[in-house]
C-alpha cells in the first residue's frame, strides 16, 4: 500500500504552477501597454514639457524672427547653463520605458502639429500639455 501525502508546500507549488502563465500574460500586457501623460514621474514629465515648449517657441520664432529669438533667450536664461544636464538626467536608463517615453512625446507633437503650424503664438507656451494622439492601428495590434 502507498500512502500520498499531500503537504500545503506541494499543493501551493500546484497552484503556483497552474497560475504562471496568468501571471506571466499580465506582466507582459503591462510592458507592452504605451506609456501616458499619468505615468510620467515628475522629471519626465518636465522633460516633455520643456520639449514642448521648446517646439512652440521654434513655431514662434519661424513665423515671427525677432519675437522668436527674444523668446528662445529668454528660455534659454530661464532654463540655464544646466538645461541639457538636466534632460538628459530626467531620461530613464531602461531602454523600453525610454522608447515608451519618446513615443508618447511623438504622440503628443503630432496633436500639437496644426497648432504649431497654424497658430505660433507666445500665450500657447504656458498652455498644458494636450492628450497624446492615438496610437497607430498596427501598434494597437500588438497590445
Amino acid at each position: 500500500m502507498t500512502v500520498s501525502m499531500k503537504t500545503p508546500t506541494r499543493r501551493s507549488r500546484t497552484w503556483a504552477l497552474r497560475l504562471w502563465p496568468l501571471l506571466l500574460l499580465a506582466g507582459c500586457r503591462d510592458a507592452e501597454r504605451p506609456l501616458r501623460l499619468a505615468d510620467l514621474t515628475p522629471a519626465e514629465e518636465t522633460y516633455v514639457s520643456r520639449f514642448v515648449t521648446l517646439e512652440r517657441a521654434r513655431a514662434v520664432a519661424l513665423a515671427d524672427p525677432a519675437a522668436g529669438g527674444a523668446l528662445l533667450d529668454s528660455l534659454a536664461a530661464a532654463w540655464g547653463d544646466s538645461a541639457t544636464v538636466d534632460a538628459v538626467a530626467a531620461l530613464p536608463e531602461d531602454a523600453d520605458r525610454l522608447e515608451k517615453l519618446h513615443v508618447l512625446l511623438s504622440r503628443i507633437l503630432e496633436t500639437e502639429a496644426d497648432s504649431l503650424l497654424a497658430a505660433p503664438e507666445t500665450r500657447r507656451l504656458e498652455a498644458p500639455l494636450p492628450p497624446p494622439a492615438p496610437l497607430p492601428s498596427d501598434a494597437l495590434d500588438r497590445t
